[in-house]
């Protein structure tokens, strides 16, 4: 019996940590030839956008703009661009000068910086219009090195890259059950991922949208010790004692 017990207990254990370890490896059997389509950012209701408009003759568009004729061709920060944003309204609209209120929730920066485009040929000779999402951040908590929130300078950001950013997964991570919670147009929505499956490429989650919000949660482990079952050897002899003195009235 006093061989038993240490011998119950490093099984025990080790049935754990290869259940845990198991769960560590991402996008299992992935297919050859995998393709995924990067997808544009979509406007929503309350974001910040910098719309930039140009021609030939700059004194021209000058006046569709925030900035002034006397910021024309210096570099503007990002926070700059920030307080001279468009801020799309509860109703999905931003209001130009001279062209007035436009809808812009639900298209891409592309569509509606054509849409400007077609608006503002009333006006000048041979436009140009970029357009870009000021406030496209995202947010990672839990078990990884460094949750916090992060910018997406290009406008978009896979959930991969996002925990690469963070510095990793730690030990404790549970990458087959992974929370994001995603605000569309004041809409909440949560959807659990598995990391570990290959069919996550292809979800509509792996690339991530602004303002979503990770959380990645700790495994069954450390979930374990966290709530004191297995939080010191002794925890582990008495399992082993229990189990012991079972197998023991069975026979």
């Amino acid at each position: 019996m006093h061989y038993l017990k240490p011998n119950f207990t490093l099984l025990l254990l080790s049935i754990l940590l290869v259940s845990c370890s198991s769960n560590k490896v991402l996008f299992k059997k992935i297919p050859q030839n995998l393709k995924i389509e990067i997808p544009e950012a979509v406007i929503n209701n309350g974001d910040l956008l910098d719309i930039n408009i140009s021609s030939l003759n700059s004194e021209s568009t000058a006046i569709f703009e925030h900035t002034s004729l006397s910021k024309i061709g210096t570099v503007r920060t990002t926070e700059a661009r920030k307080w001279e944003g468009y801020v799309v309204d509860s109703s999905g609209n931003i209001v130009l000068p001279i062209i007035g209120s436009l809808k812009a929730s639900g298209l891409t920066c592309s569509e509606f910086s054509e849409i400007i485009k077609i608006k503002l040929e009333e006006y000048v000779l041979n436009p140009t219009v970029r357009i870009k999402i000021l406030n496209f951040e995202v947010s990672i908590l839990g078990e990884v090195a460094k949750p916090g929130r992060y910018n997406a300078i290009n406008q978009n950001i896979s959930l991969t890259a996002l925990i690469s950013r963070a510095g990793g997964f730690t030990n404790s991570a549970n990458p087959s059950k992974v929370l994001i919670i995603r605000n569309t147009n004041n809409e909440i929505q949560t959807q659990y991922v598995d990391l570990t499956s290959h069919e996550f490429l292809t979800s509509e989650y792996y690339f991530l949208k602004q303002n979503d919000e990770v959380y990645v949660k700790p495994d069954n482990v450390s979930l374990a010790f966290d709530f004191g079952v297995l939080r010191s050897i002794s925890s582990l002899a008495l399992l082993a004692s229990i189990a012991t003195t079972i197998l023991l009235i069975v026979r």
